[in-house]
């Protein structure tokens, strides 16, 4: 059911990761869990619906989506695996600098595998001491 809160675009979104969630993600989320794998069947069902071109800007491959999209998709992903969710997360948080302060080249080497969901990226952190 649409959230009367949410745009129509904020609904499809959210609709599009609910099914990749029911349909690919819950009924394997304790297999991967277990094996402690990252549930490469997943990732490409999440490829195939295109979620991860939601924050991504059209000349680069994605679609444009807000950043409410993107939290939209997280959600119902997580509601099915939190594993699943974090590691949604995680491309976006990576991909991210990229958007915000990279070089054109680098945006259109990068963005484009990014929003397919062929590159995936991490980010790296460390705390002092």
């Amino acid at each position: 059911m649409p959230d009367p809160l949410l745009t129509a675009e904020n609904n499809r979104w959210r609709e599009r990761a609910k099914a990749v969630a029911d349909e690919h993600v819950r009924p394997v989320a304790w297999k991967y869990d277990r094996l402690q794998e990252y549930p490469w069947e997943v990732k490409a069902a999440m490829a195939d619906a295109g979620l991860f071109g939601v924050f991504v800007p059209p000349e680069y491959g994605g679609t444009s989506g807000s950043v409410l999209d993107q939290c939209l998709v997280v959600e119902e992903l997580s509601r099915a695996c939190g594993g699943v969710g974090v590691s949604f997360t995680v491309n976006a948080l990576g991909a991210f600098p990229i958007l915000v302060a990279g070089t054109e080249e680098q945006k259109q080497q990068h963005l484009p595998g990014v929003a397919t969901g062929e590159t995936l990226v991490s980010f790296g952190l460390s705390e002092r001491n």
